[in-house]
């Protein structure tokens, strides 16, 4: 354990108990001591290729180009968890476009984009009647422009008090360009988690994703228990 003295402790590095804390971009941070395990699920091994892409291809960029991402990402910081503002670097930012265009089966963007991100959904309700059918994402505004998706993560818990479940979710689809409502999502949502069960909570984030830009809207949240008629 390595620490820097101040008032109380400033800064720490290493293990102690069962705790690690280091430091990155964002500052100072602590997590449970854990072993590393390595994921060999489908979904797992598709990531890994597709970030193994997006940073072969930033190499690939001129330094002009490098230098529009870092002046993209100065001007676009994103939010943590926390609601803390973050800078991303340049390759971040570009990484992570390329992976959700990648992802999206569109064509990459060397440059940033120009075009803000789009506007979120005003209406997103999940609806989880798997008796009658009627697993489907009621939106608004219907349908989405052209070049627009919906980008949809979901989760699922056992309980209806669980509220927190960022660590859970999944992305489960992609819907088609300028989808209608209500978009039927049943059948994504058990490839990706499993069959629905009746009295659980299903639980999505739906943004709209944009192929001209790579980026998404701010996520709409919706939960609803699962039951059949």
């Amino acid at each position: 354990m390595k620490f820097t003295p101040g008032p109380f402790v400033s800064q720490l590095s290493g293990s102690i108990g069962g705790q690690t804390f280091s430091r990155n971009r964002g500052g100072q941070y602590a997590r449970a001591r854990a072993i590393p395990v390595t994921s060999t699920t489908e979904q797992a091994l598709a990531a890994k290729a597709r970030l193994a892409t997006a940073s072969a291809a930033w190499q690939g960029l001129t330094n002009q180009q490098r230098a529009s991402w870092l002046m993209w990402a100065v001007a676009n910081p994103i939010t943590d968890a926390l609601g803390k503002s973050i800078q991303l670097t340049g390759q971040q930012a570009y990484v992570g476009n390329h992976v959700r265009m990648s992802i999206a089966g569109a064509a990459p963007l060397t440059a940033p984009p120009i075009l803000p991100a789009p506007l979120a959904l005003t209406v997103g309700e999940q609806d989880a009647d798997i008796g009658a059918g009627e697993v489907e994402l009621v939106f608004a505004a219907t349908p989405l422009a052209a070049d627009e998706y919906i980008w949809l993560q979901a989760a699922v818990t056992s309980s209806a008090g669980i509220n927190y479940v960022q660590n859970l979710l999944k992305l489960c689809a992609i819907s088609a360009a300028a989808q209608a409502s209500p978009y039927s999502n049943q059948t994504q949502i058990e490839n990706r988690i499993g069959v629905l069960v009746v009295d659980t909570k299903l639980t999505v984030f739906a943004s709209v994703f944009s192929d001209a830009t790579g980026l998404l809207s701010p996520p709409i949240r919706s939960s609803v228990i699962v039951d059949t008629t």
